[in-house]
Order: structure tokens, then C-alpha cells, then sequence
């Protein structure tokens, strides 16, 4: 028996709570006390006998400048922040924003758990910062990234939309309401207006470029998707996301070997990023190279622990190697991580079907799949499955049955209905059934016979 259900590919997480995908924050909008500090009148050298290091501006500078961090620069970003705060000589305001700094170069590093407290942090400050009277449009931008990056959907929704009320022209508000749309929304021709602004006021802004071309993709729109994504690369040909969203676009118009060049090139700039090796491992399992598969899968989950996506593939990996302690721990991860992963749930069935172990507990895990997934056929066949070891054939022709009915040349379907028909009796009619099926794919049976069932 294998695993009939896809391997998943996990998207190139955007904004704060991913990898990253966000505007110049401070770069385009320097707070207050930097603007004064840049155009103050330069402070003398300090004496020679004072001694080396940087100052407390040289750290902020370090921890904030330029864009969100992402992958590449999470590491030296995280750390700049750090010794900025511990000097406890920055203004809340500079708090504020090197906490929101740190909250996303920690995700980006995987550690959501602390980065949970820098959002936090980050929100206090600016929610008492904003004067509701006279709201500052930069305010409202960075409190909708740390409401964002904490799920707070609707309320970051609205300052992003009160940001740009306030500012018409504020790119980085376009950008991070777009961002939202399409990842929580899944709202992508809206998300796409939004990414239009955007390159309307900087047209060259990498982040929209490839944030409208992943909506593109969405989509199905595969020559806008790539047209704004090489483009994208064209600017920033170092940018590890570009590629993976670039692989995505071309796995989803089933160029894997495109998709693969793009996932090693991510990889090549950061040879970290979670998202770029869970995907090149899932092109790795369809091509049957499971233990690279899952040594990819391995570095993808000490990048980010906290991304079902990856144990799913991994347990899916294992599954391939008969390796099934293995595989139903990474399902256990899987749905632990995330309570709605149907297929996670109809895997775990399986294995437990196949070990004969916890076969009642297998079959609470098929009921869960099917309620998450109603139309999904894989699963009816996992169902009949598990009935036939449970010893209940009558129940596993109503499974078949039912799979049969939407697609009448399925191969597993049809041998196991098979089966469970000669087991009540009606061995003519199950002796057709497994002809056919053996028509379909002559390997079939040798799916079933390892398990005691021909």
C-alpha cells in the first residue's frame, strides 16, 4: 500500500511573520531622533585612549536600517538589536521599533516564540503613541506589521487602511496591506491593486514586484507571475525569495526542473531558508531521492521547527522507506502544528492500518480526514483499507463504493473492493473487480500483498 495522497509545497512565507517580504521602514521613513541626528552638526572624534567599539547609534543604525530583515541577515540584524537594547540608552520610540526588528529577523530565524515578545512589546509602545486625533501615518504602518505578524488580521487590516488615509503616498502601507490580502485573505486581485500602487510610487520596489508576481501565480496567470518575478531578480539578483516564489510559480505550471533550479539557487544565497529546502525536498520525494529529501527536510525543520508543511513531507519520506515509527512521528508533528492538515490525518490511518497498531485510533484518524475533507477520494481508499484489517469487508465495499462512484477507474479502489467482496462471498464479482484493476496498473496487487491481502 502507498501513500496516495501529494506532497505539499510550502509557500515563501511573506512579511514579518516569514521571511520577510516588507519595505525600507526605516530606510525611506528614519524615526525622528535620527533625522535630528543626521542633520546635526557632527560630534568630535573621541580621544584616542577612548576605547574601540561601537556607540549606541552605531547598534540602532545596524539593527534597523534598510529593509525588514529577512533570512540572509537575520542572524547580524538579531544580534545588533540585542546590544542596542541591552545599552538601555535608546528613547521608547527606538524601543519600539528595535523590538519590531528583532520580532522579525527572530521569525525569520524561526524562534516565534520570542519574536511573540518583541511583537508584543513593539504593539504597547505604539498603541500609546498614536494619537487618535492626529495619528501618524509611519505609526499606524509599523503597528499593523506587529499586529500582522501576531495574527490580529482585521486590526491590522484597518491601520494599514488608516495609514494610508493619513498618507496617500505611503508605499510601505500598500505593500503591507497587499501582503495581508493575499496570505491571510486569500484575496489576490485585491492584494494586486495594492501591489500596483506600489510600483506606481517606486517601480522598481523588489518586495511588490515579487509579492504581485506570487498573487500572478495564485492566479494562474503565469506570464505576469514571471514577467514581475524575473524582473525582480533582474534588480536584486541575490534575493534568495524571489527564486523560491519564482520556483513556485514554475512548479505550479509543472516545470519542476525549472523549480529546482530556482530552489538550489535560493539556496546558494541562503542556504538556510526553510521554504526553499522543504520544496526542493518535496521535487526530491517525486523523483524518488527520499534520503536527500529528508536530509533537506531535516535542515528545513532546524531552520523553522514550527512548519507542518516540512514534517508532513518528512513523514511522507519516511513512509517511502518503510520507515513508519519515523513517519508517524512527523505526522503526529504535522497535525499538531497544524489541527486542520486532512491529508496528515488520512496518512497517519494508513500507517497505523499497516502496522496493524492502534487500529481503532486509525480509524478515528480516517473519520477526521474525511470530515476536513469530504471530497477527497485518496482518503475513501484509506478508509476501505483500514476496514479490511479491522476484519469489516461489508464496510469496506461501502468505502470503495463510494470512491468508485466519482471515479470508476481507480485502482486501488477497485482491488481492495475486490478483496472485500471475495471475503463476503461474492467471489465472482471481486475476481472482476481486481481483473480490472490489475488492467489499470499490473503493480497493484503487490500494494496489497505485503499487508496479507490478495
Amino acid at each position: 500500500m502507498r501513500l496516495s495522497t501529494k506532497l505539499l509545497i510550502t509557500a515563501a512565507a511573506f512579511l514579518a511573520g516569514g521571511a520577510g517580504i516588507y519595505g525600507f521602514a526605516y530606510h525611506l521613513y528614519p524615526p525622528p531622533s535620527v533625522r535630528d541626528r543626521q542633520s546635526a552638526t557632527p560630534a568630535p572624534a573621541p580621544p584616542l585612549s577612548a576605547p574601540p567599539g561601537p556607540s549606541v547609534d552605531q547598534l540602532y543604525d545596524e539593527c534597523v536600517r534598510g529593509a525588514w530583515p529577512t533570512v540572509k541577515d537575520a542572524d547580524v540584524r538579531a544580534a545588533a538589536c540585542s546590544k542596542a537594547l541591552q545599552t538601555r540608552q535608546l528613547k521608547p520610540d527606538q524601543i519600539a521599533l528595535a523590538r519590531l526588528t528583532r520580532g522579525i529577523a527572530r521569525t525569520a530565524l524561526g524562534d516565534r516564540v520570542l519574536a511573540a515578545e518583541d511583537y508584543s512589546e513593539a504593539l504597547k509602545h505604539y498603541d500609546g503613541a498614536i494619537d487618535p486625533r492626529n495619528p501618524d501615518s509611519l505609526n499606524l504602518y509599523r503597528r499593523a506589521t506587529s499586529l500582522h505578524a501576531m495574527g490580529e488580521t482585521d486590526r491590522a487590516l484597518s491601520d494599514y487602511g488608516d495609514a494610508i488615509r493619513v498618507d496617500p503616498s505611503n508605499s510601505l502601507a500598500y505593500l503591507g496591506r497587499g501582503v495581508l490580502l493575499a496570505t491571510r485573505k486569500r484575496s489576490f486581485n485585491r492584494a494586486i491593486e495594492d501591489f500596483d500602487k506600489v510600483l506606481v510610487l517606486q517601480p522598481d520596489n523588489v518586495d511588490a514586484l515579487i509579492a504581485r508576481g506570487n498573487a500572478y501565480s495564485q492566479l494562474g496567470d503565469n506570464g505576469r507571475a514571471l514577467a514581475d518575478l524575473d524582473r525582480a531578480i533582474q534588480l536584486a539578483p541575490n534575493n534568495a525569495q524571489a527564486y523560491v516564489i519564482r520556483g513556485l510559480a514554475n512548479n505550479r505550471r509543472g516545470q519542476k526542473q525549472l523549480a529546482m533550479q530556482d530552489y538550489d539557487t535560493a539556496l546558494r544565497y541562503a542556504p538556510r531558508y526553510s521554504q526553499a529546502l522543504a520544496n526542493r525536498a518535496a521535487l526530491l520525494s517525486e523523483e524518488g531521492k527520499y534520503d536527500q529529501a529528508i536530509s533537506d527536510l531535516d535542515e528545513s525543520i532546524k531552520a523553522d521547527s514550527d512548519n507542518p508543511v516540512a514534517y508532513y513531507n518528512r513523514g511522507y519520506a519516511h513512509f517511502a522507506k518503510h520507515e513508519y515509527a519515523k513517519a508517524l512521528a512527523d505526522y503526529d508533528a504535522a497535525i499538531k502544528l497544524e489541527p486542520g492538515m486532512g491529508r496528515a490525518y488520512n496518512n497517519r490511518c494508513l500507517i497505523r492500518a499497516i502496522t496493524g497498531k492502534d487500529l481503532v485510533a486509525g480509524l478515528q484518524d480516517c473519520d477526521t480526514a474525511q470530515k476536513l475533507m469530504p471530497l477527497n477520494l485518496d482518503v475513501r481508499d484509506t478508509r476501505g483499507f483500514i476496514y479490511l484489517k479491522l476484519g469489516d469487508p461489508r464496510l469496506a465495499v461501502k468505502e470503495y463504493d463510494d470512491a468508485l462512484d466519482v471515479d470508476p477507474n481507480r485502482p486501488l479502489a477497485l482491488y481492495g473492493r475486490g478483496i472485500a467482496r471475495i471475503m463476503i462471498g461474492e467471489t465472482r464479482e471481486g475476481e472482476g473487480d481486481k481483473a480490472a484493476a490489475l488492467i489499470l496498473d499490473p503493480e497493484v496487487a503487490q500494494q496489497f500483498a505485503p499487508f496479507g491481502l490478495k
